[in-house]
């Protein structure tokens, strides 16, 4: 109760009660505060005991309350085991990202946005391996012949005048 208060400290409280109180009256106040400290004790201690008698009614919640409290510290990977497979991790490696890309060939130590690059650059290689390459580069294409019988469009009518019979496509002439 006084761990907090040294023996030096406890004399000077006597000293100091002596002098206020006076020495005829000193046995009185010391029976009253012990008194005060045994009731505030006794009080304390029906507390318990009721709080203890009221919380036998809560015994069916203790359950519960304990499984939610320990899948509230489980990670997800260990929830996922408990709930589906019956707390068998080793059917969850199965599922394990990492292994089914090591599986696959794929490098784990970087980031998978870094490993998907790299596979589609090895895949773009491996296609620009397997294609044929020329040995000299295609001349380039000339443009079509003429149609000889094509007919040139009456003055007036260009090939941008709107003239679609004769493939001259959209003018403004045409709007307005």
């Amino acid at each position: 109760m006084f761990s907090n208060i040294g023996w030096g400290e406890i004399f000077a409280i006597a000293v100091i009660a002596v002098i206020v109180i006076g020495p005829e009256r000193l046995p009185g106040v010391i029976k009253d505060v012990r008194a005060a400290i045994y009731a505030a004790r006794k009080a304390i201690r029906n507390a318990r005991v009721e709080l203890d008698g009221t919380l036998d009614e809560f015994e069916e919640l203790k359950a519960p309350i304990a499984q939610a409290a320990e899948w509230g510290r489980m990670g997800p990977r260990a929830a996922i085991s408990k709930a589906l497979f019956d707390g068998d991790e080793e059917f969850m490696d199965e599922f394990d990202p990492r292994r089914q890309m090591k599986d696959a060939g794929l490098d784990t130590s970087v980031s998978p946005k870094e490993a998907m690059r790299r596979s589609l650059k090895r895949q773009d290689e491996a296609e620009a391996a397997q294609a044929p390459r020329p040995s000299q580069p295609a001349p380039p294409k000339s443009p079509p012949p003429q149609n000889p019988t094509h007919q040139a469009p009456p003055p007036g009518q260009g090939e941008g005048n709107g003239n679609y019979e004769t493939g001259g496509g959209f003018s403004w002439a045409d709007i307005t």
